[in-house]
């Protein structure tokens, strides 16, 4: 039941996507991300299985991730499994590049909440941090600014969740090996 419900979350993400798309482009904006495109490379280059450490006001968990290229190379599909608060947390951000924005779009849900979370943001290749803007809930369970941030190196990634500036959550990716 739970791959039901996120593949439907998946169309109606994409299906969304498709009708935005379709009715605010003219014919004098700039053609899609095409897989060749230097940031659909470097979406397709976070491929991988990874091992996690979850840290915040979740309590600390290990867990897995995956991440794959999906959907013609246009979206990167991230799975998170671990614990929160002593209960299984899974996780699903889908994460594409929109060309007409110049920004990278998120959508993030889990089996915490049953809120849909949007972000935009850019990636910095000097500092390697993908930088993510959106509205969340604040604890209090009012509407909040997040500001995700994802800073990568060699063998893995080191996620942050801010909430009204404060870090609320951390997960710390390390590929793994083979």
């Amino acid at each position: 039941m739970n791959m039901n419900r996120t593949i439907l979350v998946l169309v109606a993400l994409l299906a969304t996507g498709i009708v935005s798309f379709a009715a605010g482009r003219s014919a004098s904006q700039e053609a899609p991300a095409t897989p060749a495109s230097k940031e659909l490379q470097w979406l397709d280059s976070l491929a991988g299985e990874y091992n996690i450490k979850m840290g915040g006001v979740t309590g600390e968990a290990d867990g897995t991730s995956t991440v794959e290229t999906s959907l013609g190379g246009l979206w990167s599909i991230r799975r998170l499994e671990t614990t929160a608060m002593g209960q299984p947390f899974t996780g699903l951000e889908l994460l594409g590049y929109d060309p007409l924005k110049k920004k990278f779009v998120s959508a993030w849900v889990d089996s915490m909440t049953p809120l849909l979370v949007t972000s935009e943001g850019t990636y910095d290749a000097d500092s390697n941090t993908l930088t993510m803007h959106g509205i969340s809930r604040g604890m209090d369970g009012e509407e909040a600014e997040m500001v995700n941030t994802m800073e990568f190196g060699d063998d893995g990634m080191l996620f942050t969740m801010n909430i009204e500036g404060v870090p609320l959550v951390t997960v710390e990716y390390v590929r793994k090996e083979g």
